[in-house]
């Protein structure tokens, strides 16, 4: 078996592999048996060796041969190819080197008796940690420089799901962060986490207090809401709380992330008794806490939520939410409304009849706003947009056709003819587009076709009977009839205008 290394040229460290590691290499790559069945041949490129055969092969068969089971594929399959990447470490020096590197195989058809086995091993990263300073060269290719240290500081493995770990926990044991305990399971995360540690070596004595979690979600990047100090030399100073809180803390039996994250922000409030916290965390999550903390007192909010819900005589789940929502809707409505948020609207005695309440006016309000901006917009729809659309109007001895004049005609016509015509009278009325309704005569009054027009281009763009079906036989032909007609009409009518007004 032959193994060629890769990007070797210029490498900036003297790597060290780890023992029996291409026998490791060549036992965990996957590599099929590639058989002849016309010349009854086949090779095996783990071992390096050419067998004759007479039994019938299929494609994919998964056979023994030298005591393992293994799969088989033709000659004709290819190019047939695998992969696997490889992390190892060595110490030197006082510094940590975490080796990366991916071994591939490939058959690219050629003779199965003349067939070459060898591996390529390409060194991709090589992560040096030390507690000076945690850094990482990456190989970027030939044509991109080669080797060259990335300069954001940061140490991992790039896009690795599987990876063949050779570190364990004995060779981690015997460099600088013997007392660290460092998860050697998942590659990646081992790497941060020796990053981490060496970089803040009072991560010990965290660890020994405890606060492991702190550490995985400085290592995942996920938020702790405690805002640890990590050049801090005590557990005190890490968390921002003094000894005393820690103490009672421990007590309650609360000495932990969440329960410390909620106490610190409690305690920014005001005093903090046991019962408060879980209290909080029932109506609380420790992301909204963190995020409303100087908005709200938490502790007076929950003991108010906790006696709405009693009032309401039940404490099921769905109440919980519902009064928590409630209460968010009853204050962004107050705020609307423009009551003062005092304690007397803030904490109403009972939240459901306050908030109905409130509710109700909210409505009131919204209505006569939303009546008040449909009465500029209909005036304006009046004077610059209808007079143009009036001169459309045309009836012959079958159909008659004119435009919506309101919204009360927009919301009819929608409700009459099963579509969502109500929906366009904001833009209609803005002119960007032009609705009209088609009538038989006899009974004009009865929604029959919704016509929409682009008064722009003079172009037909919906026509549609009740909901949203194409009209009846030759309805469409008589509104692109109309709309020629009415494309000439208008035309004579702007040039008299213009010729008046000259």
């Amino acid at each position: 078996m032959e193994y060629i290394y890769r990007n070797l040229e210029n490498i900036p460290v003297d790597i060290e592999y780890p023992d029996d590691f291409e026998n490791i290499v060549t036992d965990t790559l996957c590599k099929p048996i590639i058989y002849n069945r016309f010349k009854k041949v086949a090779h095996c490129p783990k071992f390096g060796e050419t067998f004759d055969y007479i039994e019938t092969i299929r494609k994919g068969d998964w056979l023994p041969y030298r005591g393992q089971n293994r799969t088989f594929m033709p000659h004709t399959c290819h190019p047939l190819g695998s992969g696997k990447t490889y992390l190892w470490m060595f110490y030197r020096n006082g510094t940590i080197y975490f080796v990366a590197a991916y071994a591939s195989w490939r058959y690219d058809g050629e003779e199965v008796s003349d067939m070459r086995d060898y591996t390529q091993i390409y060194i991709e990263q090589i992560m040096c940690i030390s507690q000076e300073e945690q850094f990482m060269y990456e190989y970027q290719g030939a044509y991109r420089g080669g080797w060259v240290r990335c300069q954001d500081g940061s140490v991992y493995m790039r896009d690795k799901e599987v990876v063949y770990n050779f570190v364990t926990a004995e060779q981690l044991r015997d460099t600088f962060l013997k007392y660290m305990d460092i998860d050697f399971r998942y590659a990646d995360y081992m790497i941060k986490e020796a990053a981490l540690c060496a970089k803040y070596p009072q991560i010990e004595f965290i660890k020994k207090a405890g606060l492991e979690e702190l550490v995985e979600r400085k290592v995942m990047k996920l938020p702790s809401y405690i805002g640890p100090n990590w050049r801090a030399k005590s557990i005190p100073k890490f968390l921002g709380i003094t000894h005393q809180d820690i103490e009672k803390l421990k007590s309650w039996g609360m000495f932990d992330v969440d329960n410390i994250a909620t106490y610190k922000i409690l305690a920014s409030q005001g005093k903090v008794k046991k019962h408060h916290i879980g209290l909080v965390k029932r109506e609380f999550q420790t992301s909204e806490l963190y995020e409303d903390r100087k908005k709200e007192n938490f502790v007076r909010l929950a003991t108010y939520f906790d006696k709405q819900k009693k009032r309401m005589k039940e404490d099921s789940n769905y109440i919980n939410h519902s009064v928590k929502w409630m209460y968010k809707d009853y204050l962004k409505q107050l705020q609307e409304l423009g009551y003062p948020l005092n304690d007397y609207y803030r904490y109403p005695k009972n939240l459901k009849e306050a908030h109905d309440r409130i509710s109700e006016e909210y409505l009131a309000m919204k209505n006569k706003i939303r009546k008040e901006a449909d009465k500029k917009r209909q005036l304006k729809f009046e004077k610059e947009f209808l007079p143009r659309l009036g001169k459309m109007c045309w009836r012959d001895n079958k159909y008659l056709i004119r435009p919506l004049r309101n919204r009360t005609e927009f919301n009819n016509e929608g409700r009459n003819n099963h579509n969502c015509v109500a929906s366009y009278y904001e833009r209609a009325t803005d002119g960007g587009t032009s609705i009209f309704v088609l009538r038989k005569v006899g009974a004009e009054e009865e929604s029959f076709v919704t016509v929409e027009v682009d008064l722009k281009m003079m172009k037909l763009k919906q026509c549609y009977g009740k909901g949203n079906r194409l009209p009846e036989e030759g309805v469409k032909e008589w509104v692109e009839k109309w709309l020629v007609r009415m494309k000439k009409k208008l035309k004579r009518a702007d040039k008299a205008t213009m010729k008046g007004a000259a």
